[in-house]
């Protein structure tokens, strides 16, 4: 079984960036996607420039910050103050413009490729590119970039008119209650059974720090320290070797 461990968020903050790098040095993420529009979008792009990280993907930001393009372009997924839509408004919102979805995408995507990043996939931060208001558009970008993805089945199911690859399955349980080391284990155990030949893919959400800016833009914080010393643990490390689990980045994906 091969196992995609990506480390969403890389661009939240600096903490969050040096967490992600540390993670990559640990030999069991292989893979990030940078979100272009957060505090700590600068700093990440440095270091990938730096070759602090070999594989980046783009984490569709729909529901923080604000957009690449002027808000005017994008009125049905900003507010009157021109920052994102929360998610929970955004998920339920009937009259969200597919145009407005793919313009946004497009443009968080040429940021990416302007900064010098070479996108290997894409996803969406908080699943926003896969809710029912967007994944319509979401699919359709996906298909005309033709970059691999993080499954769009995981939410709404089906993943009908997706003409890109994708992992053979997704699993979010590494997240908040679930994180911790035997119960990674477990869950890694289970698909091993049940898919030895197939691509696993988790997301992870690591940080070096609590810090105060971490806090004010994400209510998921403390868990990302406790996810950066699970997977940086050379035991685990040992562990995937043992049971032939073999960690790979989405450039597996594309070869």
């Amino acid at each position: 079984m091969k196992l995609i461990l990506n480390a969403d968020d890389f661009g939240l903050t600096e903490a969050v960036n040096l967490g992600i790098v540390e993670c990559f040095r640990a030999g069991i993420v292989k893979s990030t996607t940078i979100m272009m529009n957060q505090p700590g979008t600068e700093h990440a792009i440095e270091l990938y420039h730096m070759g602090q990280v070999p594989e980046v993907g783009l984490h569709f930001t729909v529901t923080s910050g604000k957009p690449v393009l002027p808000a005017e372009y994008v009125s049905s997924l900003v507010d009157d103050s021109g920052y994102f839509l929360d998610k929970s408004v955004l998920r339920n919102k009937t009259d969200v413009n597919p145009a407005e979805v793919s313009a946004e995408l497009y443009a968080q995507y040429q940021a990416a490729i302007d900064a010098g990043l070479k996108i290997n996939h894409l996803d969406s931060h908080h699943f926003g590119g896969v809710f029912a208001p967007l994944k319509q558009a979401f699919t359709q970008v996906a298909n005309e970039i033709g970059l691999p993805i993080r499954r769009i089945d995981n939410i709404i199911a089906g993943q009908e008119g997706l003409e890109v690859a994708t992992p053979t399955r997704f699993d979010m349980r590494f997240f908040a209650e679930g994180v911790s080391l035997d119960r990674f284990q477990e869950l890694l155990l289970e698909h091993k059974t049940s898919c030895p030949d197939g691509i696993i893919e988790f997301m992870c959400h690591p940080s070096n720090a609590v810090t105060k800016e971490l806090t004010q833009l994400s209510g998921y914080s403390a868990e990302r320290v406790e996810e950066l010393t699970i997977l940086t643990d050379p035991e685990l490390k040992a562990w995937l070797d043992e049971k032939q689990i073999q960690c790979v980045g989405f450039d597996d994906l594309n070869n």
